[in-house]
């Protein structure tokens, strides 16, 4: 059966959403799971309907026409609220839901979160399950596709349309090695730009604040020896060096009790760490996700 609205088969705005996201007939193709001549096809239908070439090709890239640009968010978002509207129901009962979360968060705050609320999971809400999903560039995306149904990030990397909310703060801490004898129970600042660093870089996740913060009040850059993807792996790379490392607190807290490393004071000037949930505004209302988001906060603040 083909759903037509203003003589427009509806089937189309799905194939014109993925085109206008992908810029690629092949990608809109594999997106949705169909053969790129099928895809081609719908390109055609829908460049006839609306009078206008939608993609047109640059060199090798496809680009949007001006139109296009002007079609790609409110098709976007109607897509979004129309599965918005399908996944929601109109109550929740954790205990009887077998909802799948998906929450993109970095090694850091899963770390912290997890585990306690995999105890609440257990007790309350048996068939409920999370995935985690790490953090990248395709955060805003994908929230407002309705990839994710939850973020946690630090407030920069926040859409300012969505609602959100603080999850947790944090402070940091320097990370040596359990027998460092070069450092005390803190470390001056003039001593912190002297040693060799371990930084963790992820594209929109707190080193990337953290160096845009440091570099912002100090005008220079750390001297790192290695840069790794996640926080968990810090530890290892400082155990038996001279190396140290910025953490965050919690998650420093936890680690040292299975590698012989030692927490260190930050200077003063450094900053309080603080990582936001959002949600898209169409889900503000959505019983389940509110209860997640309750949930998540109170993890945050278990003490580990």
């Amino acid at each position: 059966m083909v759903m037509r609205f203003g003589g427009l088969d509806l089937n189309l705005m799905v194939a014109l959403n993925a085109l206008l996201e992908e810029c690629s007939v092949t990608k809109a193709a594999d997106r949705l799971n169909t053969t790129q001549p099928a895809m081609s096809a719908a390109l055609g239908k829908l460049r006839e309907y609306f009078d206008d070439e939608l993609l047109t090709r640059v060199g090798r890239d496809m680009v949007p026409t001006a139109q296009a640009e002007c079609l790609k968010r409110p098709i976007a978002e109607v897509l979004a609220a129309i599965q918005h509207a399908m996944r929601t129901k109109a109550g929740f009962d954790p205990g009887l839901s077998d909802r799948v979360f998906r929450i993109m968060m970095s090694d850091y705050m899963a770390s912290i979160t997890m585990p306690p609320l995999i105890e609440v999971l257990r007790r309350t809400a048996p068939s409920v399950q999370v995935d985690i999903v790490p953090s990248d560039d395709s955060m805003l995306t994908k929230l407002e596709r309705g990839d994710i149904d939850l973020t946690v990030a630090p407030e920069k990397f926040l859409s300012p349309e969505h609602p959100s909310s603080v999850v947790s703060e944090d402070e940091y801490v320097v990370v040596v090695d359990k027998n460092q004898d070069k450092i005390g129970d803190s470390i001056s600042l003039d001593q912190y730009l002297e040693m060799e660093h371990v930084v963790v870089n992820l594209s929109i996740d707190r080193a990337t604040m953290f160096e845009d913060w440091f570099l912002e009040h100090f005008g220079i850059s750390r001297k790192y020896v290695v840069s790794v993807p996640t926080f968990s792996i810090v530890p290892a790379l400082i155990v038996n060096t001279k190396l140290i490392a910025t953490m965050h607190k919690k998650l420093a807290t936890r680690l040292s009790r299975h590698f012989d490393i030692r927490l260190v004071a930050v200077p003063d000037v450094f900053p309080t760490f603080r990582e936001h949930m959002q949600w898209h505004r169409l889900r503000d209302h959505d019983p389940g996700l509110a209860w997640l988001r309750e949930q998540l906060t109170r993890a945050a603040h278990t003490p580990g």
